[in-house]
Order: C-alpha cells, then structure tokens, then sequence
C-alpha cells in the first residue's frame, strides 16, 4: 500500500503553490435554521472539494460536525457541472499558499473550515458571499482552464 505524505505547502509567494492541489468550493442555499435567513440566497452554506492522488476529498462543515468523504477522481469540469445542474454556484481554482503567523481565534462556521482548507488568509471574510468575492479576487473561476 502506497503512502501519501501531506507537505505544508511554502510561503515563498503570496499567490499560488506551484505544486497545490487543486479545490472546489460549492455555494448552496442549505439552511438549517431560521437564523441563517439573513445571508444572501444562494449563499448560505459553502462547503469544498480537495483534488488528491486518490480522487477528491469533500469537506462539508455542517453545524455539528464535519463531513469528510472520498469521492471518485472525476474531471473537473464533471463535478463543476454537477453542481451547477443543482442550482449551486460552483468556482474552482488551486489552492494558496499558507502564510506562516499569527492565527487569530474566529467562530468556527463552514466558512472559517473552507477558507482554512484552501488556504485563503481573509479574516475580513465572514459570510460565504464575501467568501464568494475574495474566492474570485483569488483567481478562482467558474470553469476550470483548458
């Protein structure tokens, strides 16, 4: 049985890692309680998608645990279409690199999870909409490159 070593990814650059996998990061409308009502439609609940040798590893925080899941290593463009045909928005891009520093304490929401997993620094960032802007900011995209 073959091994897989995980690598922190370096902090020499503040854009992407030359050998970062690539993620999927899924917005949906799931609402789970009457307090959620005031976030933006469509931008309720995020949750992502880690690209790995093995296929992909989905990482859905929900409110009282975290859901991790292996999924078959379909083409991006597969999954991104699967999801949008669930009225779902969708972006996809490769992972950033982590900063070395100071980790401040903040709620853990879906939000916080995915932000962590692809290694997005954004504290200004609280919502899955601003998560959706600085996602696009990022370089994350609809669709994946050719």
């Amino acid at each position: 049985m073959k091994r897989f070593r995980y690598h922190a990814l370096s902090a020499r650059s503040a854009g992407e890692c030359e050998n970062a996998p690539r993620a999927i990061v899924v917005f949906e409308d799931r609402c789970a309680g009457f307090g959620f009502r005031w976030l933006r439609s469509g931008f309720r609940h995020c949750f992502c998608l880690l690209r790995r040798p093995v296929g992909w590893i989905v990482c859905d925080p929900v409110k009282s645990r975290t859901r991790l899941e292996v999924v078959a290593p379909y083409d991006e463009r597969t999954l991104l279409s699967h999801y949008r045909e669930r009225d779902m928005v969708a972006l996809a891009g490769t992972c950033l690199d982590v900063r070395p520093g100071w980790l401040a304490f903040r709620p853990l929401t879906c939000v916080e999870v995915v932000k962590r997993v692809i290694g997005l620094h954004a504290p200004l960032v609280w919502t899955p909409h601003q998560l959706y802007r600085a996602l696009r900011r990022a370089g994350f995209e609809g669709a994946p490159p050719e």
